[in-house]
């Protein structure tokens, strides 16, 4: 069994635009405009509402990128308060996922025919730390976060992404919540 210390991220809802929705948004040949970098993107200056069935959520994140499909990432608590039945998936993984409607700040807005998901937690390891855990990639593995807050947690499901520039674990707010993480959160992953 190999153990790893690992920087721990909390997610918060965002989506992530195809070109062709972020033009049907912002206009033709729009760019979307860098507010920070993040591992492997950026988050963009502009926001959007998301409307479901039962509620609307303002001012989300769009992180930049342009990607091949729309994607929609939520919390479990996010998508019941939309009304949207998101289910759990590894990113990128949206056929068969309901849609929901996408606005700008200027009125423009999108109806996704699918791309609403709840992101599977993973783990981003770097080639060499993921030599030194012994795993490979989609392998699952465990992370136990014990922050001192009296709300120790051992996740399981946890899936392995190899070959990015950092190891970090991302986690959704509800995740998050549940194990008091902060903004200097670490814990450890486990491989069996």
């Amino acid at each position: 069994m190999g153990t790893l210390e690992v920087n721990v991220e909390v997610s918060a809802r965002h989506v992530h635009l195809s070109q062709e929705d972020i033009e049907k948004l912002f206009g033709k040949g729009y760019e979307l405009k860098k507010k920070k970098d993040i591992a492997g993107g950026f988050v963009a200056e502009e926001r959007v509402t998301l409307t479901g069935p039962k509620r609307s959520m303002e001012r989300v994140a769009i992180l930049g990128p342009a990607r091949k499909a729309t994607q929609i990432e939520l919390a479990a608590t996010d998508a019941r308060s939309l009304g949207v039945d998101a289910p759990i998936r590894l990113s990128g993984h949206t056929e068969g996922t309901p849609g929901i409607k996408i606005t700008a700040a200027n009125g423009n807005s999108v109806d996704t025919e699918e791309g609403c998901i709840v992101a599977q937690r993973h783990v981003h390891l770097t080639e060499e730390d993921a030599a030194k855990l012994g795993v490979e990639q989609n392998q699952v593995v465990e992370l136990k976060i014990d922050t001192g807050m009296k709300r120790a947690l051992t996740f399981g499901d946890v899936v392995c992404r190899i070959g990015g520039p950092a190891t970090v674990v991302h986690l959704d707010t509800d995740e998050g919540n549940a194990a008091c993480t902060g903004r200097a959160c670490k814990g450890t992953v486990i491989a069996e």
